[in-house]
């Protein structure tokens, strides 16, 4: 590529684009010019390498200062456009923490990335957590509200009565443990004297939660230290990241992410750049350790990484077979690349009247409901799914905002295609007719008809089931306003 000749020699990040336009992979590299030539120098390349650097025909990049600005913009630029050819953080679970501030402490799930020593200011909010595998978040709400002068301020939100939030924090880090227990026992046993049964079964529930928090309290790492120990393992086309979680000393659980391999030379690395995108940083992070009690914790979250391995790689690749691999069927079936984002329009109405279109998305074969859009039917007030499906998809193509799919499926037969056909769209588009699964595309007059077992067809079924009934949904909802 020409365009090689003019790429600096500084620190910085790259972006690969398919014929498309689309982003299908980010790097990051110390020497721009010399890792971009890289990729298009005859040589030896890894079979995942090989197969990105045939659908390159463009990049982009952008400079920055130093090595560490462009580790920081790669993982942000990752996990904005989620290109094919990366590890991808797709773990959908978001376990809850503990935010504490000035003046209240809640129950959240969203916290600040930039949580690490250095970046605490005074008055921002401190995080404890996250909270799962049996040491729950609400049962610590609980057990806080009957040891400290606190009062209910919401559903998982806490004030403090007088001046008791450092207490609360000593306790969160494991220093107050002891007396926690004798005070929760001396109020079971003065509930149970008055016979409020109800009382002092919550006290002795909160007892039983602090005996699980000591059961996992490892005293060798401190009892105010918090840990993230990472290890991964890795087999044909799959890897597993095993996160092992110690918050004030106490062994929280681990948890893992699956995931196909990309063409990342440090797998780990891009992974752990990810994950603190969106989790608060701990006081340490240990990926090696030679001896001693950290060496058994990095030993113990590799022993669950490959357990997960081993356990798992045939749920993991039926998963990507389901998705991602049901795309590439449906792009060889169709003719075209593999869709990433597909999107799919269905028509609602109420006995003719109260007509409403709905828009879902699919990302790799995955629901993206942040992208889902709903409609009201403006142009006619006809009992006409044709005129309403044409209207809707005129709608869609006008905001030119939102990104355009690379697929559009219609809930309908000929009709509704070749009426939005008219329209010239510059995407492709087909039809899923329901009663009998036909798939019409503007080139054929005959449908395609898939084998029920076709990961394509069941793709196409789920992404058309999903858009009938968001529309549904809406209609209902707008009907019972109108009827109020």
């Amino acid at each position: 590529m020409e365009k090689l000749l003019t790429v600096p020699q500084s620190p910085g990040v790259y972006l690969m684009r398919n014929a498309q336009g689309h982003i299908i992979y980010i790097g990051k590299a110390k020497n721009l010019k010399s890792r971009l030539s890289s990729y298009f120098k005859s040589g030896s390349h890894d079979a995942k390498t090989t197969a990105m650097i045939t659908k390159i025909t463009d990049f982009d990049y952008f400079l920055t200062a130093t090595e560490n600005d462009a580790l920081a913009l790669e993982a942000n630029l990752i996990n904005q456009y989620k290109p094919h050819y990366n590890i991808l953080l797709k773990d959908n679970k978001s376990f809850p923490y503990l935010k504490i501030t000035n003046t209240t402490i809640e129950i959240t799930r969203r916290v600040c990335s930039s949580q690490g020593r250095a970046h605490r200011a005074r008055n921002s909010p401190t995080y404890f957590g996250p909270y799962f595998n049996g040491i729950w978040a609400k049962d610590l709400m609980d057990t806080l509200y009957d040891l400290f002068p606190l009062e209910r301020a919401g559903k998982n939100k806490l004030k403090p009565i007088n001046d008791c939030l450092g207490d609360v924090k000593a306790f969160l880090r494991g220093e107050k443990e002891f007396n926690a227990r004798e005070t929760l026992t001396e109020k079971m046993n003065r509930a149970a004297e008055l016979e409020q049964f109800e009382i002092a079964i919550r006290y002795r529930n909160g007892i039983s939660f602090l005996d699980k928090l000591k059961e996992r309290t490892i005293t060798q790492v401190g009892r105010d230290l918090n840990l993230d120990i990472f290890a991964h393992a890795t087999s044909g086309e799959v890897v597993v990241f095993s996160v092992l979680t110690v918050r004030a000393g106490k062994l929280i659980g681990i948890h893992n992410y699956s995931e196909t391999i990309s063409i990342e030379d440090d797998l780990l690395e891009s992974f752990i750049r990810q994950y603190y995108l969106t989790h608060p940083e701990p006081d340490q992070v240990l990926l090696d350790a030679k001896q001693g009690v950290k060496k058994k914790l990095l030993d113990m979250a590799m022993a669950n990484a490959k357990e997960y391995l081993e356990t798992s790689i045939e749920k993991i690749k039926f998963k990507q077979e389901f998705t991602i691999g049901a795309c590439k069927e449906l792009g060889k079936l169709l003719g075209i690349p593999a869709p990433k984002k597909i999107e799919c329009f269905d028509i609602s109405h109420t006995h003719g009247t109260e007509t409403v279109a709905s828009m879902v998305a699919f990302i790799h074969g995955v629901p993206e409901r942040k992208l889902y859009r709903k409609f009201k039917i403006r142009s006619h007030t006809k009992n006409d799914d044709y005129l309403s499906m044409r209207e809707v998809i005129s709608r869609r193509l006008n905001r030119t905002e939102w990104d355009y799919p690379d697929l559009i499926v219609l809930d309908g037969g000929k009709g509704q295609l070749s009426t939005v056909m008219a329209l010239n769209p510059k995407i492709a588009v087909i039809a899923l007719a329901k009663e009998n699964e036909e798939i019409f595309t503007p080139n054929s007059s005959d449908p395609i008809i898939l084998p029920k077992r076709s990961y394509a067809l069941r793709l196409l079924q789920r992404i058309r089931d999903e858009a009938h009934r968001f529309a549904n949904d809406y209609r209902k909802k707008l009907h019972q306003k109108n009827r109020v």
